[in-house]
């Protein structure tokens, strides 16, 4: 599901706003932790923006950008 939430959002960014590359990166960026996610053994957290947030961090294994933020709220809030 949330696999298919970033997937929309990539396209939505690439056609509307090419260029905002800051937030194209930021997508991209998620779109990459959350393929690390084995989501048969993992639950996603997607009713809330700051255990996302941290999930996403601990995989990153640093503090989320602003953009990335941004995108995790877009994402808990996209229906």
């Amino acid at each position: 599901m949330i696999q298919t939430k970033i997937l929309f959002i990539e396209q939505d960014v690439e056609r509307n706003s090419p260029e905002n590359s800051e937030l194209l990166v930021a997508v991209r960026s998620i779109k990459k932790l959350l393929n690390q996610i084995d989501f048969q053994a993992e639950v996603v957290p997607l009713e809330s923006t700051k255990k996302l947030s941290n999930l996403l961090e601990s995989l990153k294994n640093e503090p989320l950008s602003n953009s990335e933020r941004l995108l995790v709220k877009k994402l808990v809030k996209f229906k």
